[in-house]
């Protein structure tokens, strides 16, 4: 009995089902070694058709998204043209509306600035007149207080009271050394205070000597001195730097240990930052040369104090602490101050002195000179009358 033809489906049956190898297309018996080689190249043809039909479903997929992608960009090209297109007719339009607006309000900022400029010119024009009318009559009011001036100080000159005025213009005189002097420790300026003419001068029973340039140790050596005998010492050193330097004190504190000095005293324009006026750095205290000579009568003091009570050394350093603590205080601060603001007012009581004095001066002046024209009127009509006087044709 003869088997039925097997298709290809029967071909990829296990072999363990056939009862005998025959060909699967012309059904004829056939060795297992040939059947197997059909039925390997019978699978090759099937994995190549498979393959070809994947690659062309595969070029048909890729076509078909890249026809959609192309008119997909094609479609949004055309959209951003058109919205470019959009934009750039709104943005004239919008330019158009701006620029119209723009000349509109320049327009009206033209118009109000001509009209404060022609307000201006009429207002610098009034002010140019008024300040010309003033002009004129302040230099007349200067003219005449000059010209009154001058014959008043011509007058003046010829008064009984030259003494007085040059006693009062030596006044003057010392008073302008000291508000000078004032001006100069205020503003770090003009000339050096000559620290040891002013400590000599403060003390005049003290040993007060200066070291000469290039020698060893500080500026001035101030001995104290109590009924002959010396009780301590004070160095100092002045400085008119612009800036500060902390070797000053490093310098000066050794000098103070060379010459076992009992305070030393650094007189400068500048400090150390944060710092002013007063200030003890090191053992050594910085100071305004304001105020040197105020600090120095202290310190004079201090010194005469200790060696009259006969301190110990630990003693004596104790009370040095103290003071450098008190003079450096919120309290001795408000104390310098209210000294200053003491002098500063005697200063200028001095000064509305010296004003007072002018103007008694100026009115005596004044009653001289009437009181001459007076005694002229009275010899003239006593001439006249005993007839003396001679005739205006015969002048």
């Amino acid at each position: 009995m003869a088997l039925p033809q097997s298709s290809p489906q029967a071909a990829n049956e296990p072999l363990a089902q056939l009862a005998d190898a025959r060909c699967p297309w012309c059904d004829q018996p056939i060795s297992h070694e040939k059947f197997d080689d059909i039925r390997e190249r019978i699978e090759a043809k099937e994995r190549e058709r498979s393959a070809e039909v994947e690659r062309r479903l595969k070029t048909q997929v890729e076509t078909k998204a890249r026809a959609e992608i192309d008119a997909a960009q094609k479609a949004a090209a055309a959209a951003i043209e058109n919205a470019k297109q959009d934009a750039a007719k709104r943005e004239l339009a919008v330019r158009e509306e701006a620029r119209k607006a723009t000349e509109a309000a320049m327009a009206q900022k033209l118009a109000e600035a001509e009209n404060a400029k022609k307000n201006a010119e009429q207002q610098l024009r009034v002010a140019k007149a008024t300040q010309d009318e003033q002009l004129k009559h302040a230099l007349k009011e200067q003219r005449e207080a000059l010209e009154k001036a001058n014959l008043e100080t011509v007058n003046a000159e010829k008064a009984k009271a030259f003494e007085t005025q040059l006693k009062f213009q030596e006044r003057l005189q010392e008073l302008q050394r000291q508000l000078q002097k004032k001006t100069a420790e205020e503003l770090g300026e003009g000339a050096e205070v000559d620290l040891f003419e002013t400590i000599r001068a403060e003390f005049p029973d003290d040993r007060v000597t200066r070291v000469d340039k290039g020698t060893p140790g500080a500026d001035i050596v101030h001995k104290v001195v109590h009924n002959g005998k010396v009780c301590g010492c004070i160095i100092y050193d002045s400085k008119n730097r612009t800036a500060w330097r902390n070797d000053y004190v490093t310098k000066l504190r050794q000098d103070q240990l060379s010459a076992q000095a009992d305070h030393a005293i650094l007189s400068t324009m500048v400090f150390p930052a944060g710092a002013r006026q007063l200030h003890v750095q090191d053992g050594v205290i910085v100071v305004n040369p304001a105020r040197a000579v105020v600090l120095a009568q202290i310190l004079r003091k201090q010194i005469l104090q200790t060696h009259t009570l006969h301190l110990s050394n630990k003693a004596r350093d104790e009370k040095t602490a103290l003071l450098y603590a008190f003079i450096t205080s919120d309290r001795c601060c408000q104390l310098f101050e209210r000294m200053e603001t003491v002098s500063e007012d005697m200063l200028e009581l001095d000064v509305k002195e010296k004003k007072s004095h002018d103007a008694t001066w100026r009115r005596r002046g004044e009653l001289v000179r009437s009181a001459q024209r007076a005694q002229g009127d009275f010899l003239a009509e006593i001439e006249r009358i005993i007839g003396t006087a001679k005739d205006e044709h015969e002048q």
